[in-house]
């Protein structure tokens, strides 16, 4: 009992440093990356940002076959960790390998030949076909380092090597930030230059990957190895999978080309800068989700379904709160925001936007039990409802979009039917894994509804007595944040993890005193 509180104090420990890395990581990573974007949209214009974006989600929808592999590879990986067996670890990476480039055949087949087909039949180009065409093979090659690096880092995060995985990161926005300078200084087609250069970093940050497992993770060097019931538990658990990331490829990709096709470029240009932010925040709920996922699997794993409970209630209450205190401000300010990131703000982009974040805060708390149906391994049904129910999202944008909605009704939409799904993961993970409704209901939306409701408040009622925007700004940002930070203390905390919360900053206060 001793060493299961022991090992329990030991995990907490792991997670929260764990998070305070990937905290740190996509700090750097925002900054950097919003201001890409910036430079990127000012050399290229709105035409040449809408087209990349447009043509780059016709290839960007074949990455549910590498986000389920990713998915299916850290599952099996954190499950053989939790039982401590290495030897089928290293098996089970090297069947990955092969299961990967056969991957890469098969997206290199189904990109080119839909993207080619969208080029000629339905994508509005404003004649810059050749550039497009440029932007579509660009995008092809570049998703194949992309996934030719899953299975390395599928490793990396399962080993909870946090530290690694937000190097590479940063190291990935500065090369993006490196090509945004060169193209704006490039005299000829800077779309068609971008695209190739695009290439050179995900390659460069690919290889990073390959050297390093291979250095530090004996199970990383491949061996050719074929076990045909283990390739076919993997290829089930991946296929099956695969509907969920198909449902939420739909939901990002799929709805960037159906604007393409109901309206101009300058709609995907808005429409891609408030995906940047989407995924911006989405970063930050990931980051809590990157390190509690191969603890959920690894309790699930050793037996301790209890823990595996508990933690799936703390981990979606706490990634929603810690995406809450950033994405607050955000909402509120968010004219302001976009003017300073961008010299010309695109029709559309605040209202994208800030129906984005209320998209992504309803899909925070979505991760944590996606996480125990992967660690319970039977996944079908759960995948054949809850993803059909999101790809939903596609073919109802199309009819209202048809019937001549405006374009901001898929986020409505996408909106409507993410909620709906929270209540389908729900009754899916109380039937499989015995997580109990009212304690759901108590322990994490309860808290979530009183802090949102409560911290918004104060900032809505100064946001319309202000009249100077720069002052407007820092006060309706300052109190969102200070008024989030006290209601999730007082409101959205139990006592126990209020007591853990203050025990933690004492310990980092003294920990500064004594070493500074």
């Amino acid at each position: 009992m001793r060493s299961n509180i022991i090992m329990s104090a030991i995990d907490q420990k792991r997670i929260a440093k764990n998070t305070l890395l990937l905290y740190l990581r996509i700090g750097v990573v925002m900054l950097v990356g919003l201001y890409t974007s910036r430079v990127v949209l000012d050399a290229l214009g709105e035409v040449d940002f809408g087209i990349y974006n447009a043509v780059g989600s016709a290839v960007m929808m074949f990455s549910f076959l590498s986000s389920t592999m990713s998915t299916s590879c850290q599952r099996f990986y954190s499950y053989e960790m939790g039982r401590g067996n290495f030897e089928e670890l290293r098996r089970t990476f090297s069947l990955c390998i092969l299961v990967f480039a056969a991957i890469m055949i098969v997206v290199a087949v189904l990109a080119e030949g839909s993207g080619i087909w969208l080029l000629y039949n339905k994508m509005h180009l404003e004649g810059r076909f050749d550039a497009a065409w440029w932007v579509l093979h660009c995008s092809v090659a570049s998703f194949m380092f992309t996934i030719m690096r899953t299975p390395y880092m599928g490793m990396v995060i399962a080993k909870e090597k946090m530290k690694v995985f937000a190097y590479l990161s940063v190291i990935e926005v500065l090369g993006n930030l490196a090509v945004a300078f060169l193209i704006a200084r490039h005299g000829g087609d800077r779309l068609i230059l971008y695209s190739i250069l695009m290439i050179a970093v995900n390659a460069s940050v690919t290889m990073f990957y390959l050297v390093y497992c291979r250095m530090f993770y004996p199970e990383c060097r491949f061996s050719f190895y074929w076990d045909r019931n283990r390739f076919l538990e993997i290829f089930s658990f991946a296929g099956w999978n695969m509907i969920g990331s198909i449902s939420g490829i739909c939901k990002s990709h799929g709805i960037n080309i159906l604007l393409n096709i109901f309206f101009s470029p300058v709609v995907n240009a808005a429409r891609g800068l408030a995906y940047k932010v989407f995924s911006t925040l989405q970063a930050f709920a990931d980051n809590f989700y990157f390190a509690v996922r191969p603890q959920i699997i690894k309790s699930y794993s050793a037996g301790d379904r209890q823990g595996m409970l508990k933690l799936v209630c703390q981990s979606s209450k706490f990634s929603y709160f810690l995406l809450f205190v950033v994405a607050l401000p955000v909402f509120m300010e968010t004219p302001f925001l976009l003017g300073i990131w961008l010299k010309e703000v695109p029709e559309y982009t605040v209202l994208f936007t800030r129906l984005a974040i209320i998209n992504i805060l309803v899909d925070s708390l979505a991760n944590p039990l996606g996480a125990a149906m992967q660690a319970y391994g039977k996944i079908r049904n759960y995948n054949l409802a809850v993803g059909g129910f999101i790809i939903a999202i596609l073919p109802i944008s199309y009819l209202f979009l048809k019937l001549g909605f405006p374009p901001e009704t898929v986020f409505y939409v996408s909106i409507v039917v993410c909620t709906l799904a929270i209540v389908m993961r729900l009754l899916f993970v109380r039937k499989c894994v015995g997580l109990s409704l009212k304690m759901y209901l108590k322990s994490v939306i309860g808290p979530v509804l009183v802090v949102t409701v409560t911290a918004f408040v104060l900032p809505v009622l100064l946001e319309g007595s202000i009249d100077n925007i720069v002052v407007r700004f820092f006060i309706v940002a300052a109190v969102s944040v200070l008024a989030t930070a006290l209601s999730i203390y007082c409101l959205g905390l139990t006592v126990t993890e209020r007591r853990n919360a203050i025990r933690v900053v004492r310990e980092k206060l003294h920990f500064v005193s004594n070493n500074y």
